[in-house]
């Protein structure tokens, strides 16, 4: 097994849109040799971790599941059923998005808000997944052997710092200073790359239902406006190599299709004009909304309605964000789960905690898989000081998503509200077990030991400081070459 550091996180973002072409080698047992699905799966959980620890994923419920139902929905159009998929919503204003191997995408909330259609969404979404399911990377090193990871590591953070500028051509110019040949032969591989990407991800978008045109107009929207305004906001685009012999090709295969309607989803419309509003800024949202809903420049009166309630919430004007939220509802008659959270929320703000949780409680009723709103009830208990409420409601909901690591954090906070120091600590445990973060678990379960409590409390510790332990070994002798021999 190999060492994997800082440089390799960077290699594997860095790789992030990599995709294959006829040319390319048979995958055999030579490359995936490079990269076996158990050490994809270590890379994916290490990715994950650095993801949580950087703070560069967008906390927010509603936006994280949507890209997971959409993600799943094409995942399993894939017929992929050996990777674990992770869909993350990057709070990054730039257009962007990334794979890793052991199936980590990111998808940049920037990305979301260019949108003009779910398809397109949906299009680079199904891109991204071919890299995983195609196994490019080990593709790639498999093409490059003996060329060395610290060439492959140039390249790749390159990419990487390439994805994150703002402008201009730094990246490439180090590139071309140290590993000039080299570089361009990985460039150009990885153009090949991105040709299997198409293919297979507009199979993959035909699978699951949407408009297999949305990936050649997307892109070529991108390239034009790229064109026209290089202002490093198009990092898809210096990390995804996209080419009029591309686009072209893309095309084809989406004229198999034929033309129809595509009428975008009402979760896709929501949650583009919430990432939309996190993204500008409280008061560059309002004035985005004022000229669309003044103008009716819009093609869902109730979206642009949700998002000026957004916005005007996050301005801290309460009153003004329950009428639009209204103005948005009577636009969607049949209502929606978003809109029940929005109303919860704008309770909370005003201070009628009673509103809120009677709002919030009803929302659940009518929408039962909605997260954000059994989040939102059990905070509105909290605040109204009834922890045994909330503890009653978050072990219901630990019962259907013990892997949810907000569920488990608020938890932690719900029995210190009840002064129970020691049940407190061991839900932080698992919180910060469920990050990946081990050492810290094992910290918070020391502190509960020394809290006290029975001895079925006691050994339940025990039992669980003793598996965290050896996770946190396991890890060591992954990362530490001197354990065994160099692969």
């Amino acid at each position: 097994m190999k060492r994997y550091s800082a440089l390799t996180f960077a290699v594997l973002l860095g790789l992030a849109g990599v995709a294959s072409a006829n040319e390319l080698p048979d995958l055999g047992d030579s490359a995936l040799a490079n990269l076996p699905p158990h050490e994809e799966r270590y890379i994916a959980d290490m990715t994950v971790r650095e993801l949580r620890r950087s703070g560069m994923v967008l906390d927010d419920v509603e936006v994280t599941e949507y890209l997971e139902r959409l993600g799943y929905r094409l995942v399993a159009a894939s017929n992929e059923n050996r990777v674990n998929f992770r869909f993350f919503p990057i709070a990054e204003n730039t257009i962007n998005a990334w794979a890793v191997p052991g199936g980590v995408i990111g998808i940049n909330t920037g990305l979301m808000v260019l949108s003009q259609h779910e398809s397109e969404l949906a299009a680079v979404m199904a891109h991204e997944i071919a890299h995983v399911t195609q196994h490019h990377y080990a593709r790639m090193v498999e093409s490059q052997k003996g060329a060395g990871l610290m060439t492959l590591g140039t390249l790749a953070l390159a990419i990487l710092a390439a994805s994150q500028s703002r402008g201009g051509d730094a990246p490439m110019a180090a590139i071309a200073a140290s590993e000039g040949y080299q570089a361009q032969r990985y460039l150009d591989f990885s153009r090949d790359l991105e040709r299997e990407a198409d293919r297979v991800g507009m199979a993959t978008l035909k699978g699951a239902g949407f408009d297999m045109h949305a990936m050649p107009n997307f892109f070529d929207r991108m390239q034009k406006h790229y064109r026209n305004v290089d202002n490093g906001a198009f990092a898809f685009l210096r990390t995804h190599p996209v080419t009029g012999e591309r686009i072209s090709d893309s095309q084809s295969r989406a004229a198999e299709q034929a033309y129809r309607q595509w009428p975008d989803s009402v979760d896709y419309l929501l949650v583009r004009e919430k990432a939309r509003g996190l993204q500008l800024g409280p008061r560059a949202a309002l004035d985005y909304y004022q000229g669309t809903t003044g103008q009716k420049k819009y093609t869902s009166e109730a979206a642009q309605q949700y998002g000026y309630a957004h916005a005007l919430l996050l301005a801290g004007r309460a009153d003004a964000a329950w009428v639009r939220l209204q103005q948005a509802q009577q636009a969607l008659p049949g209502g929606h789960a978003m809109f029940e959270s929005l109303a919860g929320s704008i309770r909370l703000q005003q201070g009628r905690l009673a509103d809120a949780a009677a709002l919030l409680a009803a929302g659940r009723e009518r929408f039962p898989g909605a997260q954000a709103l059994v989040y939102g009830e059990i905070d509105v208990k909290m605040r109204q000081n009834e922890g045994k409420q909330a503890i009653a409601l978050l072990e219901a909901a630990l019962a259907e998503r013990g892997g949810d690591p907000g569920l488990h954090k608020r938890l932690a906070q719900a029995y210190a509200l009840q002064g129970m120091q020691g049940p407190s600590h061991r839900a932080m445990a698992e919180y910060y077990a469920l990050l990946d973060e081990p050492s810290t678990a094992i910290e918070q379960l020391n502190i509960a030991r020394r809290s006290g409590g029975d001895f079925y409390q006691m050994s339940a510790i025990e039992a669980r400081i003793k598996e965290l332990r050896s996770r946190l070994d396991g890890r060591k002798f992954k990362e530490d070459p001197a354990t065994r021999n160099p692969s």
